[in-house]
């Protein structure tokens, strides 16, 4: 029987092991950051390794360190000629280049390559070696340095974190690794936070890192060491996504009136993101479409296993949703006017929005949210 297969660590995790190893100054002799070869680069783990490795050498006694920016209009590649070739200014310094944003200048000129390597090679060149190859150009450009350089080198290639639960965890919002991430750098921060409030984080400030870790630090300035759910919303109840989550529950509740209503402040001022960026007209409706569908969804799935006969905490657990407090108080409030019939006109209506926008090119994205809006209202059931 063969051994199981093990999988590959998350970026995040590769990260903070490479920033270990830069703080200590212990990273291979040649570590090349690249963007991944499928899927979207994600450059802020490049950054931090960047950052780490800088911040080492600066406190570095008797050393010669050459920190170039490649993707700058004034680089030139004999600005590297002496540097690998030269002895070490100091008897028995280190010498330790770091090139950042050096992608297209590979491609550019491939002899880059084999100097680097050849360098390194004859046991004259830096001691140390930090490239960050980024763009299409340098995923390609990894490919071709790694094969120069041989065993020396350590490539790791740096792609966006996941958002979404794994597939076989579809329900739990905790278990992507966006939420992972957000748990992990929570922990250094000394921040904790409870069940369901990683992925609500996620959810509603996306899975960029850049913009989790600014949540992070949104939340130790407001001295918020135990996060639940409620708090996540709390701190952007007055946000574009705070908006967005409002309402979707006011559709799913049938309340086309909030719903309305929310849409008419929306019309009036504006949105603005949680961390002050403003949010176009068209980034406000996926936005609201996005948010409402994933409600839409988690709604369903607590129906379905209440009729299934599960109790409500068990039913809002195999959702996603926070089995206590007021993430439970409101997904049963929303249960009163929301059966199986609403979820499904809910969904009709969503498809028909889309639709209207992606499709037929409609301009104002917000009447066709308000056309929405009247389409889901029911009377509250008493």
């Amino acid at each position: 029987m063969s051994a199981a297969r093990k999988r590959a660590p998350d970026p995040g995790t590769i990260c903070r092991e490479l920033c270990q190893l830069a703080d200590a100054g212990e990273l291979s002799r040649l570590t090349i950051l690249a963007p991944p070869t499928r899927g979207e680069e994600e450059t802020w783990f490049s950054q931090e390794v960047l950052k780490s490795a800088r911040a080492w050498a600066q406190l570095q006694q008797g050393i010669d360190f050459l920190d170039i920016d490649a993707g700058s209009s004034d680089f030139k590649p004999e600005m590297l000629d002496g540097f690998l070739q030269a002895a070490s200014l100091f008897a028995a310094g280190q010498r330790v280049l770091i090139m950042s944003r050096a992608g297209k200048a590979f491609a550019k000129w491939p002899g880059l390559s084999k100097q680097l390597a050849q360098a390194l090679k004859s046991g004259e060149g830096p001691d140390l070696v930090l490239i960050h190859l980024d763009g299409t150009a340098g995923s390609k450009a990894a490919t071709a340095l790694k094969k120069s350089a041989g065993d020396m080198v350590r490539l790791e290639r740096f792609r966006r974190l996941y958002s979404d639960p794994p597939p076989w965890r579809p329900n739990d919002l905790d278990a992507s690794e966006a939420a992972q991430f957000v748990q992990a750098e929570a922990r250094r921060r000394k921040l904790s936070f409870q069940r369901g409030a990683a992925g609500c984080l996620v959810q509603i400030a996306g899975g960029r890192p850049a913009e989790l870790c600014q949540a992070l630090d949104h939340f130790a300035l407001l001295q918020e060491s135990n996060i639940g759910e409620e708090t996540v919303r709390e701190v952007v109840a007055h946000s574009a996504e705070g908006s967005a989550f409002a309402f979707a529950d006011a559709i799913l509740s049938g309340n086309g009136r909030d719903a309305f209503r929310l849409l008419v402040q929306l019309r009036a001022r504006g949105l603005r993101s949680w961390d002050g960026r403003r949010i176009s007209p068209q980034d406000a409706f996926s936005l609201l479409v996005s948010v409402l569908a994933g409600e839409r969804r988690k709604t369903d799935t607590v129906g379905r296993c209440l009729a299934e006969g599960l109790p409500l905490g068990e039913a809002c657990k195999q959702a996603g949703v926070a089995a206590a407090g007021p993430p439970q108080k409101r997904m049963e409030r929303r249960l009163q006017n929301c059966d199986r019939q609403h979820l499904q006109h809910v969904l009709q209506s969503l498809h028909a929005a889309e639709v209207q926008v992606k499709i037929e090119g409609r301009g104002n994205s917000l009447h066709c949210l308000e056309q929405l809006a009247f389409s889901c209202h029911r009377s509250v059931r008493r």
